[in-house]
């Protein structure tokens, strides 16, 4: 092979390499934004052997009550509408309106260490299927 045409050759397979990387980086984008919410923020504030609470709301539709499921240990316990009162949210502007807050009554378990999950539910395009966004981080808890 010619030294020009070998150089053409790969400088092709560089132009091609870079074409597939910007490709793949467009699906990876338009998958995650399909799937997810960046709107989303809250906290899980406390989980114990009564309660676990928390706040979430949706930055690009602050009225709007954000659908959240409990976990605990991995296992699903309930799914409600964020909607109970949270005026300290009020009053640290994060949000409009105070009724963005969630409270979940513990199920019974067994003693020993446990770990609670709370999801924002998002729906995206489509109404029939639905991804879980953490809100927080999980907090651990003990039952003696």
């Amino acid at each position: 092979m010619k030294p020009r045409s070998s150089a053409r050759l790969i400088q092709l397979l560089i132009g091609k390499s870079v074409i597939e990387a910007l490709l793949i980086t467009l699906v990876s984008i338009g998958f995650y934004l399909a799937t997810t919410n960046p709107n989303i923020r809250g906290w899980l504030d406390q989980a114990d052997r009564k309660i676990v609470s928390g706040w979430v709301v949706d930055d690009s539709s602050a009225s709007t009550q954000v659908e959240v499921q409990l976990f605990i240990d991995n296992r699903f316990v309930e799914n409600r509408a964020a909607a109970a009162s949270r005026p300290d949210l009020v009053g640290a502007e994060r949000v409009a309106d105070e009724w963005h807050g969630f409270v979940f009554a513990t199920p019974p378990l067994t003693p020993g260490e446990h770990e609670a999950r709370v999801y924002a539910v998002h729906r995206g395009l489509s109404t029939s299927r639905v991804t879980l966004q953490l809100i927080g981080k999980p907090v651990r808890f003990r039952i003696d």
